[in-house]
Parts: C-alpha cells; structure tokens; sequence
C-alpha cells in the first residue's frame, strides 16, 4: 500500500523560495464544510504527510495551524488502490524548526480475507524553510511516514529525508532518500529485500490560465523494486489558492506487486488547504 505525505499549495514571485512556493491559501470554514460533505457523499475518509506527486520527495512542512486535507484516489482498468483521505497539520511556531503530524484513513483495506475496520497510518517530520539559517540555505525535512496500526499490514514504518532549493525559472527542486524499517514489506516480487531508495522530486513555476488560479506541473521519483518503487507526473490545477485537483499517471517499478499487477495507474487528488489561525494572524 502507498502512503505518501500531502501536497501542498504552490504559490510564485520574483523571490519565490520552496517554502512560498508551498504557502498555503486560506478558506473561509463553510467553503471546506462544503468540501467535507462532498467528500463524505463519495463514501471515503483519510489523510497523508506533504508529497509532490506519488511520494514525500519535498522538504516542505505545514506551518503552525494551516490543515491540510487531502482526498486521493488510484484507479485504472483492472484494479485501484483504496481511496485515501487525509489530514496534515502544522503544529509548531516559528520559522527556525517547523513540524507537521496527519493522519491516513484508506478505505477499504483488507487483511488476508478481513477488512480492517480503522486502517490508520500515522506520519510527521521536522524541517525548516529556505533562508532561514543564512542566504542560499536549502529548505530541508526529516520525518517517518507509513507508521500504520495493523502489525504485518501497513506498519512500514518508513523514514526520509528530503532538501531543496527553488531555482529561478526553473522551479522547486529537491532530493533526498528513505530507509523502512519493516523489511518484511519492503521485497522485490522475488522476495528479495528493497527498503531504500532516492526521492526526487519537481514543481514547475505556476502558469496563468484563464477562469482559474493557476496551473503547476509536477514531478517524481521513488527508486526500489518494493510496493513504493515509481515515478509520475501531472498537473496540478488550482481553483484558487487554497483548493487544487492532481491528475496524473504513476508508473511502477515492480507491477507485480501492485493491484491487478498494474503497471501503471491514473491519480486524482483533491487538495484544501485551512489556515485555522488565519483571524490571529491579522
């Protein structure tokens, strides 16, 4: 099973840093009630730590009291992965070390041939933005995500680390790696063990389009013959600054190990972000 941290709200300037690039919206409380209830309507619940794409490859962490809530889904012709729904959030003051906790809920899992009534994964990590110990320092993280509740199922227990740096013109990019501490689900489809790898990831500059906010591409990669061994990409399309959808293909490294065999599959991840201190702030 895939559990990767959420992506966050990209925002541009002329003096665009990683950590602007991720600065979240703010959404008034009806606008996500709305948001909530469609998704409840669509019968899912769950949550993930920050990601680019289909993996944690970006350094960004929530700042203190923005949630994030994520709504994702992994289909394509002969299977899908459960449906996700997230919630991440920033939980420490300051710029000099932030830190982010959430939450998954992935509906439905099943274990052998019985479904797991609360299939919880937990993830948090600590970092720092770009600048924020001397002029050109790169924004960097280190946390654990996949740290599930069923012993022998989804506790991967993986941890990561990730820098970056925003290039003009370019984009966000960043790079790191992780390690998982439970080998047991960490094998190639031959049983071999595969429980680290590289992360890499990618976000373009935003790009001005009509009726909408933006639109910004994406990038990313998680090397290792194991469940999380892929690469993807998509765009994400920005509504406005707070509420985004993700599309896109991921493609696997190891296709037998994941639903139907697939080799691939088609991604559409709904995105709000929620600045609960946004009046404090003023």
């Amino acid at each position: 099973m895939r559990f990767a941290p959420e992506r966050n709200r990209c925002y541009y300037s002329s003096s665009m840093t990683l950590a602007s690039m991720f600065r979240p919206g703010r959404l008034s409380l009806a606008a996500l009630a709305a948001v909530i209830l469609a998704a409840a309507l669509a019968r899912t619940a769950c949550a993930t730590p920050s990601t680019t794409f289909w993996a944690p490859s970006t350094p960004f962490v929530q700042p203190l009291g923005v949630l994030h809530v994520t709504y994702d889904t992994y289909f394509g012709s002969k299977a899908a992965y459960p449906i996700d729904l997230g919630l991440t959030m920033g939980v420490l003051p300051g710029k000099r070390l932030q830190s982010e906790i959430g939450f998954d809920l992935l509906y439905p899992s099943i274990a052998g041939s019985s479904a797991i009534d609360l299939p919880l994964v937990l993830n948090a990590k600590v970092g720092a933005p770009e600048d924020t110990y001397f002029k050109g320092q790169p924004g960097w993280s280190a946390g654990i995500f996949g740290a599930g509740l069923k012993k022998g199922f989804n506790d991967q227990n993986v941890l990561g680390a990730m820098i970056g740096k925003t290039l003009p013109r370019f984009g966000a990019a960043s790079i790191g790696g992780y390690y998982a501490l439970n080998k047991d689900l960490f094998r190639s489809a031959s049983g071999k063990a595969e429980r680290s790898g590289l992360m890499a990831g990618w976000l373009s500059p935003p790009i001005d389009v009509p009726r909408i906010d933006k639109i910004v591409l994406a990038w990313d990669l998680q090397t290792g013959k194991n469940a999380l061994g892929a690469t993807g990409g998509g765009a994400y399309l920005y509504f406005t600054p707070a509420i985004d959808l993700l599309i896109g293909p991921v493609f696997f490294f190891e296709d037998e190990l994941q639903p139907g065999a697939s080799k691939s599959l088609w991604t559409a991840q709904l995105d709000v972000d929620l600045d609960l201190l946004a009046g404090s702030k003023k």
